[in-house]
């Protein structure tokens, strides 16, 4: 599953420019007065501001497998790492994956992840530019058994990795939704309920495009025509 383009809410527009742009130095491919696109390796990402809400979210970013501690020295200069019980650095075995952890200002919990199946080869100084595609978003549910039906009946994505009750990561490596009990879980390594707030991924899968929404709470995915 590769994902081409995430749409997300946030409060305020200009901070998250400032952050993206100026301490990431991130690609601008397109601006409005409500919304900004950046680039990010093979996908975009666009922020809408909606002042009504404080919206956040939970997305990650592929990076290689054997850049993580390069990305660790780069990030760590630029924000400040959530630590977990494995330090910096967290070690998912199970998905043969490290990822580190920090916060944007908007309150998204933002993840650089290596991944070992995925092949990819680091440069001597990591920056923006290593970035391979984004890779995770969060999808928070009322019954994470059921929008996995939704998911997979529409896009035909498989499992990953399941609690079918409260937690069911969908696709693959390259590209994954991380399906949550909104009413369970929070959104790790925080403390940070997973709420549900409007967002639109644009993803491939099987040679078909789809698009997933989420709004007022409500989960749909459709084909593009």
């Amino acid at each position: 599953m590769k994902i081409k383009h995430l749409t997300l809410d946030c409060a305020n527009l200009q901070e998250q420019k400032y952050f993206y742009t100026n301490k990431f130095a991130f690609d601008v491919v397109e601006e409005s007065d409500e919304s900004i696109t950046l680039q990010m390796g093979d996908s975009k990402l666009t922020f809408l501001e909606n002042r009504l809400k404080k919206s956040y979210y939970h997305f990650a970013v592929n990076i290689p497998f054997d850049s993580i501690n390069k990305a660790l020295h780069w990030l760590d200069k630029k924000v400040d790492i959530i630590e977990t019980k494995d330090g910096k650095i967290q070690d998912f075995s199970n998905w043969k994956a490290l990822a580190i952890y920090f916060l944007d200002p908007a309150g998204n919990v933002v993840e650089f992840i290596g991944r070992e199946r995925i092949k990819s080869k680091s440069r001597t100084v990591f920056n923006e530019k290593d970035i391979i595609n984004i890779s995770e978003v969060g999808v928070p549910v009322f019954q994470v058994s059921e929008a996995f039906k939704i998911i997979s009946q529409e896009s035909s994505l498989q499992k990953f990795d399941c609690d079918a009750s409260t937690f069911c990561a969908s696709g693959d490596d390259e590209g994954l939704f991380i399906i949550v009990d909104k009413a369970e879980k929070t959104w790790f390594p925080t403390d940070e309920a997973a709420k549900a707030y409007p967002l639109k991924v644009l993803f491939e899968n099987e040679k078909k495009t789809y698009t997933l929404r989420m709004e007022s709470g409500m989960l749909g995915v459709e084909e593009e025509k």
